[in-house]
């Protein structure tokens, strides 16, 4: 089993332009990056346009720290306080579902945890400290490292 946190960087429509700044200020590689528009289509739920180009996940890595980045899910509310999250990475689905399970209690869920294009099992929970955890399961140990499923 291998398992990995993560800072995960939510951001307000201008993750880009934050990678770009962080490329530049801190000298941050980017090791990888996806569009919404790079998801399958759902034909009951259509993804407008201007939405497809936002940045779904990305990774920089500063220094020896990955750090994730992505814009915020077109569904999702953006506030002060919910753009940093930690992103607990596993390549055990059952892993994915005893953390979602324990951080649950007395908290929030914002996303259940269920199959997505890209996981077998994700999952957005605050805990009861207001600590928001994205849970990603990857399916191998490899992916778990490079905190993604495609290979680049």
């Amino acid at each position: 089993m291998t398992v990995q946190l993560n800072s995960f960087l939510m951001m307000n429509g201008n993750a880009k332009e934050a990678i770009d700044f962080y490329r530049e200020a801190l000298d941050a590689k980017l090791l990888f990056s996806q569009t919404f528009g790079d998801a399958p289509e759902d034909p009951k739920s259509p993804l407008p346009e201007n939405l497809k180009d936002l940045v779904s996940h990305a990774i920089i890595k500063i220094g020896e720290t990955n750090i994730m980045i992505a814009d915020m899910f077109p569904s999702m509310t953006y506030r002060n306080g919910n753009n940093v999250n930690i992103c607990i990475t596993t390549n055990e689905i059952e892993k994915s579902h005893s953390f979602y399970k324990l951080l649950k209690e007395e908290g929030h869920v914002v996303m259940p945890l269920q199959q997505v294009h890209f996981s077998p099992a994700y999952a957005i929970v605050t805990d009861k400290f207001g600590v928001t955890f994205q849970i990603f399961t990857a399916l191998s140990e490899e992916a778990v490292k490079r905190g993604h499923q495609k290979e680049n």
